[in-house]
């Protein structure tokens, strides 16, 4: 009766983790597992003294335990709108697999504009709306550099 008890809470503590799976292939997704939809503002990473890299997945991260599969895209997206990000749906009909949210933060310090980008998927369009993928990217762009996301021209 132990064991089955022990077995039982063992398997339980595994379940309540947080676990993600690769999205399809080439598109760089995540497909987060598991967790709520957490409060306060979203953590962007060291990217006042941190490395590009060490940034991206740190925000990366962050979105996916954030905004687990099954969490309502609405929520998701107001959830970033709180935290400073401008969100729109991509143009249609462009081929591929784009997003079905794309939502962006720029901040300017320092001669640099530092960008955050949210790529939020609904796999199952015209059901519910529902989180099913999620990928965070970021760029830092300083005077001259040629950054991808877009700071200053």
């Amino acid at each position: 009766m132990k064991r089955a008890l022990f077995a039982v809470l063992a398997l339980s503590a595994l379940a309540a983790c947080s676990t993600y799976s690769t999205g399809p292939a080439g598109t760089g997704a995540v497909t987060p597992r598991g967790g709520a939809l957490q409060s306060g503002p979203i953590d962007l990473g060291d990217w006042r003294r941190g490395p590009a890299d060490g940034v991206i997945q740190r925000f990366s991260s962050n979105l996916i335990r954030r905004y687990a599969a099954g969490s309502a895209l609405s929520v998701a997206v107001a959830d970033l709108r709180t935290n400073q990000f401008l969100c729109v749906a991509p143009a249609a009909g462009r081929g591929g697999d784009p997003p079905d949210q794309v939502c962006r933060r720029q901040q300017v310090e320092a001669g640099c504009t530092h960008t955050w980008q949210a790529h939020l998927w609904d796999d199952a369009p015209g059901v519910a709306a529902k989180v099913s993928r999620v990928r965070g990217l970021y760029d830092k762009r300083c005077a001259a550099d040629g950054g991808l996301l877009g700071g200053p021209g």
